[in-house]
C-alpha cells in the first residue's frame, strides 16, 4: 500500500514495486490515481481516501486486508508543502499540513501495523524530506512535520522490531517532480543555486528514490531498523554555496 501515489515519488515507488512483482494499492485522494493504478496493469489497485480522517484510514486498512488477506508493505508518501512566510501562517493551513504529513503516517502505521503484527511482520517505509535537516525558509509546517516523521520512524523502529515489523524512512533531496518543477518554472527556485550546494551536481530521479524504497521494503535490508536515509546526492552534508568551485579551479589534472 502506497499513499500519495497518484504521481511523483509515490507513483515511482508503486511502479517499482509492481515491476518487482508486488500487487500495489495506490491510496490517494486524487481522481487521477485511478489512472495511475491502471498503468500498473493487473498488479495495480486504487483506493480513494481522504487521509485527514483517522476513521477512513482504519477502514481502508480493514478493507484492503480483507480483500488480499495480508498487507506486507506500507509506504507513507502522501504529503503537502504549502510554502508560507511564518508570520502569515494561519491555523487552517497548519492543521492541513499536520493532518496529512504527520498524523496520517502515524494512523496508517497503526492501522496497517496491527495486521502486520498479527500476520508475522512487514515493512514500513516513511517518506520524509531533506528539509527535515536542511532549512528551507518559509516552510515551517513542512519542516516540522517531516522532522516528526523522522522521530516517528525511530520510535516505531525501536518499538515494533520485536514484532518483525521493520520501519525506516527516506529523506529525498531535490527530485524533479511536479512539486519541484512548478517553482523552478516560475523562478521561485533557482536550479543553478541548488546545484551549487550539490556534490553530485544534479537533481535526483524518482527512480532513485523508488530503488531505495524497494530495498528497504525487502528482506535484503532486514538489519536496518529505525533509520532515516538521506537520498539526496550529498545535499544534506551542507557544503557552502559554490563551495565546489575551489576544487574545480585548483584540482586540475597535471599535464
Amino acid at each position: 500500500m502506497v499513499t500519495g501515489a497518484a504521481r511523483g515519488i509515490g507513483f515511482g515507488i508503486a511502479k517499482k514495486f509492481a515491476d518487482e512483482g508486488a500487487t500495489v494499492v495506490i491510496a490517494d485522494v486524487l481522481d487521477e490515481a485511478a489512472q495511475s493504478a491502471e498503468k500498473l496493469g493487473d498488479q495495480g489497485d486504487f483506493y480513494k481516501i481522504n487521509l485527514r480522517s483517522r476513521d477512513a484510514i482504519f477502514a481502508m486498512a480493514d478493507e484492503i486486508h480483507a480483500k488480499y488477506g495480508h498487507i506486507d508493505i506500507l509506504v507513507n508518501c502522501a504529503g503537502v508543502a504549502r510554502p508560507c512566510p511564518t508570520l502569515k501562517l494561519g491555523e487552517e493551513m497548519l492543521d492541513e499540513v499536520i493532518d496529512i504529513n504527520m498524523k496520517a503516517p502515524l494512523f496508517c502505521c497503526q492501522a496497517v501495523g496491527k495486521y502486520m503484527r498479527k500476520d508475522g511482520g512487514g515493512s514500513i517505509v516513511n517518506i520524509s524530506s531533506g528539509n527535515s535537516r536542511m532549512i528551507n525558509v518559509g516552510r515551517v509546517p513542512y519542516g516540522i512535520t517531516k522532522g516528526a516523521v523522522n522521530l516517528l520512524t525511530q520510535q516505531l523502529g525501536a518499538e515494533w522490531a520485536m514484532y518483525n515489523i521493520k520501519v525506516n524512512a527516506i529523506a529525498p533531496g531535490w527530485i524533479r517532480t511536479e512539486m519541484v518543477e512548478r517553482p523552478l518554472s516560475t523562478g521561485i527556485l533557482d536550479a543553478k543555486k541548488i546545484m551549487s550546494v550539490s556534490p553530485i551536481g544534479r537533481f535526483g530521479t524518482v527512480e532513485e528514490i523508488a530503488n531505495l524504497a524497494c530495498f528497504l521494503a525487502s528482506d535484503e535490508s532486514n538489519y536496518i531498523v529505525g533509520q532515516i536515509i538521506f537520498d539526496d546526492g550529498g545535499w544534506s552534508m551542507g557544503i557552502m554555496p559554490d563551495g565546489l568551485d575551489y576544487i574545480r579551479e585548483n584540482d586540475k589534472e597535471e599535464e
